[in-house]
């Protein structure tokens, strides 16, 4: 058998069980690209020692009945984020958010990071904890506070 085939054959058989072990009925409700963010989730790993910074300005505001989450970026400068961490277990890759800008993510949206992949909604339990990894570190977001 040959390497490639084994490459191939191996690849096939993790992304079939990660989403068999999805147990999100309908996989399009984790995003645009399903497969993308439950593979980002699955290998991401919460950085920790999330640090304050007068260059990230940014505040969470959550709307729990419509079971969404919204950062905004209140300062004058992009914040180059690559992740939103909820409550230290659940991760959305994102993209920078501009100055005066923001970024949104629903529930559902919110993957369990490692092996285990489960929304947030998915969860009985409150958002109490908004993260934004950038390139330099894990930095914390004023709030969550509810709409």
């Amino acid at each position: 058998m040959s390497r490639r085939h084994l490459v191939t054959s191996g690849l096939s058989v993790l992304a079939a069980g990660v989403l068999a072990g999805c147990p999100a009925q309908n996989v399009q409700q984790v995003g645009e690209q399903p497969r993308a963010a439950i593979t980002y989730a699955a290998r991401a790993h919460y950085p920790g020692n999330a640090q304050m910074s007068d260059r990230i300005k940014a505040v969470a505001v959550t709307e729990p009945e419509g079971k969404m989450l919204t950062v905004y970026n209140y300062g004058a400068d992009t914040i180059p984020s690559t992740a939103l961490w909820a409550n230290g277990a659940f991760v959305k890759e994102i993209s920078p958010i501009p100055p005066r800008g923001n970024v949104k993510a629903k529930y559902s949206e919110l993957l369990e990071a490692g092996p285990g992949v489960r929304t947030f909604s998915e969860v009985s339990s409150r958002l109490e904890r908004v993260e934004l990894q950038t390139p330099d570190g894990l930095y914390t977001v004023q709030g969550p506070v509810n709409r």
